[in-house]
């Protein structure tokens, strides 16, 4: 006896299930909702690019260098001596941010005279950059700050506009967006900031 030979034809295909096919929409609408919040959060809560404006950091970075900014860096701890901090000015209407380092810490008196920083009658000798500070500012009698100000000042310090100058003054910690942490452009000098 010979067998038949059995051909699927359409009408043999498996039938749709609609309880299967709502899981698995149910399942990858879970994982795209699942990656827009984290996305969200890196964005809102982690890192965000800005670029440096200005020459008020040079050397250390240049006028148009796109940085990585961790705005999650001070959720633990806080601001340390010589962080590279970004912060908007309370009457920028722009948004831009303004990048300079942190050389005075709450509770401190930080002074200017004879070209150096004076924290606490002492004077600052391992600073990040070398120059002899030319203008003073409000730092020239000594200036003290609150239990939640730092007092900020630019690498190029004669050609930056930081604490030292009323429009700026101390900044809060409210006001800092985050820590610099890290060079992404230009390429040639791609790396961590310090």
């Amino acid at each position: 006896m010979r067998r038949r030979r059995r051909y699927r034809s359409s009408y043999d295909r498996e039938e749709f299930d609609v309880k299967d096919f709502l899981s698995e929409a149910g399942h990858w609408a879970i994982s795209i909702f699942v990656v827009v919040i984290l996305a969200y959060s890196i964005v809102t809560f982690g890192m965000q690019t800005v670029t440096m404006i200005g020459q008020s950091m040079n050397p250390a970075l240049s006028s148009q260098d796109v940085l990585l900014l961790n705005k999650a860096a001070y959720t633990f701890g806080s601001p340390k001596r010589y962080d590279i901090v970004a912060f908007k000015l309370k009457d920028d209407s722009d948004g831009y941010f303004t990048i300079k380092r942190i050389v005075g810490l709450p509770g401190e008196t930080v002074q200017i005279k004879n070209g150096k920083i004076f924290i606490d009658g002492d004077v600052l000798t391992d600073l990040p950059f070398d120059d002899l500070i030319m203008t003073e500012g409000v730092a020239l009698e000594g200036v003290t700050l609150g239990d939640d100000e730092y007092f900020v000042i630019g690498d190029n310090c004669n050609n930056s506009e930081d604490s030292r100058y009323v429009n700026i003054g101390n900044i809060s910690s409210k006001e800092i967006s985050g820590k610099i942490v890290f060079r992404i452009s230009p390429r040639s000098e791609w790396g961590f900031v310090k």
